[in-house]
């Protein structure tokens, strides 16, 4: 057990930054001993900064020890805080679930843009379903920037669907919430039919592994990341099978995909019917964000 006695704020900062910069380079541990320095104060930057010659409390004392003990064994630090940010909107987070990554903020963001300017048709609510929702961040976000849309979000894992739930209660919102797993229901009829399909499916290749950080293979759950060598679209091909059967003429569908793989996404897209394809480069230039239309007027 790791403890301090008459420890000042700032004190804690800097023995934090210290310790965990072995780990992460220096701006990245400043930035995380400012987190974690708020999640056990309660107060923002610009208060502790006032207030920096203030004692930590022993209850303080003890969420510090442990937060600094569970990162130096390389918990990430949304799991180690319990939550992390996402479309500005602070989201529980736990090893059942994927961190939400900036990428998907951008692909929330082209649905944001192409939809906000499309009027309202009081004779039909939009329908949108989020297809292995993890922590529900991508249809809990779009859910707040369109609340008349009737939103829908599907996960295979009753740990992910908890905390799923428990996100849309503590960001009041209302999204019904299906367990299913999408490769073995691609054609269930116990689902309606919808206008939107958006997906951030497992992509990873197991080869992949030994180029990706620890603090993510030893934590994040294997099963929202990694897709087989022999079949690295398995998921892509589950869900456009399931817009066959789901998603309205003239309906959208929205995937995040592996850089390598957006192409062949495109492609596959493309051999099943759909129209107006497009394949988007994220914040880095890669290209990271595929969508298409299913033919037709929509209804």
């Amino acid at each position: 057990m790791f403890y301090f006695w008459n420890v000042r704020i700032k004190e804690a900062y800097h023995q934090l930054q210290q310790s965990i910069q072995p780990l992460y380079d220096n701006r990245e541990a400043s930035n995380i001993a400012d987190l974690v320095m708020e999640y056990i104060t309660g107060w923002n930057r610009s208060r502790r900064i006032i207030h920096h010659d203030e004692l930590l409390s022993e209850a303080q004392l003890e969420r510090y020890s442990n937060c600094r003990e569970e990162l130096l064994h390389g918990r990430p630090t949304q799991y180690v805080l319990g939550h992390a940010w996402f479309c500005d909107m602070r989201f529980q987070v736990d090893e059942h679930v994927l961190i939400p990554r900036p990428e998907t903020e951008e692909l929330v963001m082209e649905v944001k843009k192409m939809y906000a300017d499309i009027a309202v048709d009081v004779s039909h609510t939009l329908k949108l379903i989020d297809i292995g929702t993890g922590s529900g961040c991508i249809a809990i976000a779009l859910k707040k920037y369109f609340p008349n849309w009737d939103v829908w979000a599907l996960d295979k894992s009753d740990g992910a669907l908890t905390i799923a739930k428990n996100n849309a209660i503590l960001l009041d919102t209302e999204i019904h919430f299906v367990g299913s797993d999408i490769l073995k229901e691609a054609k269930s009829d116990h689902l309606p039919a919808f206008d939107i399909i958006i997906s951030n499916p497992p992509y990873i290749p197991i080869e992949d592994k030994p180029d990706m950080d620890d603090r993510v293979l030893d934590h994040e759950p294997h099963a929202a990341l990694f897709v087989t060598d022999q079949d690295p679209l398995q998921f892509y091909k589950a869900i456009i099978v399931f817009s066959d059967h789901h998603l309205l003429r003239g309906g959208m569908l929205f995937f995040e995909t592996h850089e390598l793989y957006a192409q062949a996404v495109a492609d596959l897209m493309e051999e099943n019917g759909f129209e107006n394809i497009s394949v988007k480069k994220d914040f880095q230039e890669k290209e990271r964000m595929v969508m298409g239309r299913k033919p037709g007027a929509s209804l």
